[in-house]
């Protein structure tokens, strides 16, 4: 299994923050690497609650909230995808930073195809995931901290 840690501090409260992560159907608007998302569950928020996301050039996937602690902590596992994954679980922590929010990112993952899949991870998918997170966490920063319309009720 894979790790991949990163973290961002953001000019934002963490109720602002959790405001924009937990409106499951935003992510396209700050996400680079998505070009779309749509809850796809009767519940819009909540354990269980699940969204499909397009993929920049192209793919999909779906996942569901696993852990859900308003302002504290967020949890996705995915169930079905496009991507060479057999496994894959993000987990954000908000830390309240005086007026600001340190958000903490931790993803674990195996990729299908045993040793095949051990060795692709090494040369290209850990990197290339590592920078998807990293452009994810910068847009969640840029938006959390200057669009000032409200994502979702905190």
């Amino acid at each position: 299994m894979t790790v991949l840690e990163n973290s961002i501090r953001i000019e934002a409260t963490p109720e602002r923050v959790w405001s924009v992560l937990a409106s499951l159907d935003a992510l396209a608007k700050y996400d680079p690497g998505v070009s779309r998302s749509e809850i796809v569950s009767s519940a819009k928020e909540g354990p269980g609650a699940a969204r499909r996301c397009d993929l920049e050039p192209g793919g999909w996937f779906e996942e569901r909230v696993a852990d859900w602690r308003p302002t504290e902590a967020l949890s996705f596992e995915l169930y079905e995808c496009t991507l060479p994954v057999r496994r894959l679980r993000h987990d954000y922590t908000l830390v309240r930073d005086g007026g600001a929010t340190v958000v903490r990112q931790r993803m674990e993952y195996e990729l299908k195809f045993g040793p095949l899949g051990k060795l692709l991870d090494a040369m290209m998918v850990r990197r290339k995931w590592d920078a998807g997170i990293k452009g994810f966490l910068s847009g969640l920063k840029r938006y959390a901290e200057t669009d000032t319309s409200s994502v979702h009720a905190a």
